[in-house]
């Protein structure tokens, strides 16, 4: 496998325990971010093939600002939040989204969500 995944959650724990996950059924989780800038910096230099995106995020930022700006590098979203409402996903609406998971995750389904995501972006190709 060896998709490399940028982690940006606020949450250190879950960052933490999202890498190990990740690592154990064999992604390569390039960092670990709490901040949108952060997120964005390591983006632009490390250029992952997906980026897992908590919503809220500490500092100025929330994680919808720094998925448009993420965006525009052709690298694709998967929102990991666990705000679930209406308005969430409507502001969401930012090109190159390609999935919401829900907190507490589920390994299984975060994996389905970034298998599906790879398969769709190789479609794109």
């Amino acid at each position: 496998m060896n998709e490399r995944i940028l982690v940006v959650e606020d949450e250190a724990i879950t960052a933490l325990d999202l890498k190990y996950s990740l690592e154990e059924i064999g992604y390569e989780v390039i960092d670990t971010v709490d901040t949108g800038q952060d997120a964005i910096d390591i983006a632009e230099e490390k250029r992952p093939d997906v980026v897992l995106m908590d919503i809220k995020l500490k500092g100025d930022m929330e994680g919808f600002e720094a998925a448009e700006v993420i965006s525009q590098w052709n690298i694709p979203i998967i929102y990991l939040t666990a705000n679930t409402d209406i308005k969430t996903f409507e502001q969401s609406n930012v090109k190159g989204v390609y999935g919401f998971v829900s907190k507490p995750y589920d390994l299984n389904k975060l994996n389905e969500t970034l298998k599906n995501t790879f398969e769709k972006v190789k479609s794109e190709k």
